[in-house]
């Protein structure tokens, strides 16, 4: 019975894992490329059905960090599920190129309605100048840009706009000096947990990456699991 019983126990632990072998796996190839930097990083599958992830950039050690989860195979598909945290701002800016000389900033809620008294300060880097002043009734404040676009006797490489919404600010940095651009105002915002899976096809040695998806909508994760992975040989 017990010799039995060895034999089935073998038989599901090559099962369990005759799909993928276990062991380190280093990044070779990214779908998104965060920092503007090389990656160098690595996925350890372990024996015990964890996975580590380390996120390694040259951008920065500042930007490194590690997941831990749990991973299954089904036939030639590897999921990895872990949880992270989605983190959602307050204040969001987001921009669309123009060609009409001026810098459209309306600040709005995340419902749509505009938000009045919000003050703007924008900043052209290269020089000097840093306009400030208030959105309106219409949650509107407008920068004119003709002549700085037509007289500027220095190259201005780009030009910074700063949100304050009571003690909350944002910034962003645009290389355009006409823009229509949108702040979203989300006084409900919070972070939460929320669960990632993360799907691979198994190609011998390589982890190809597929696909990724949350249980919760509008998610903002911040750290990033992407790209394809091959085993590396001891």
């Amino acid at each position: 019975m017990r010799t039995k019983l060895t034999i089935l126990t073998a038989f599901l632990m090559q099962t369990a894992f005759g799909q993928i072998k276990t062991g380190t796996y280093h990044i070779t190839g990214d779908t998104k490329n965060f920092g503007g930097g090389n990656l160098f990083s690595e996925l350890i599958i372990k024996k015990n059905n964890t996975f580590i992830y380390k996120y390694r950039t040259s951008s920065g050690r500042r930007l490194w960090y590690d997941a831990e989860g749990k991973w299954k195979v089904n036939k030639d598909r590897l999921t990895l599920i872990d949880t992270i945290t989605s983190y959602h701002s307050i204040l969001t800016l987001r921009n669309q190129r123009t060609n009409d000389g001026q810098i459209f900033i309306s600040a709005i809620t995340k419902q749509h309605k505009p938000v009045a008294g919000i003050k703007i300060s924008y900043l052209f880097k290269g020089t000097k100048d840093t306009l400030s002043g208030f959105t309106n009734s219409e949650g509107i404040f407008v920068i004119d840009t003709k002549d700085r676009v037509a007289t500027k006797s220095e190259v201005i490489d780009d030009v910074e706009i700063w949100v304050v919404y009571f003690n909350k600010y944002t910034t962003s940095t645009f290389s355009d000096l006409s823009a229509k651009i949108e702040c979203i105002i989300d006084d409900d915002a919070r972070n939460e947990e929320v669960v990632r899976t993360t799907i691979y096809k198994i190609e011998k040695l390589t982890l190809v990456y597929l696909s990724q998806q949350f249980n919760k909508e509008d998610v903002q994760p911040g750290r990033y699991l992407y790209g394809d992975f091959t085993f590396k040989e001891e």
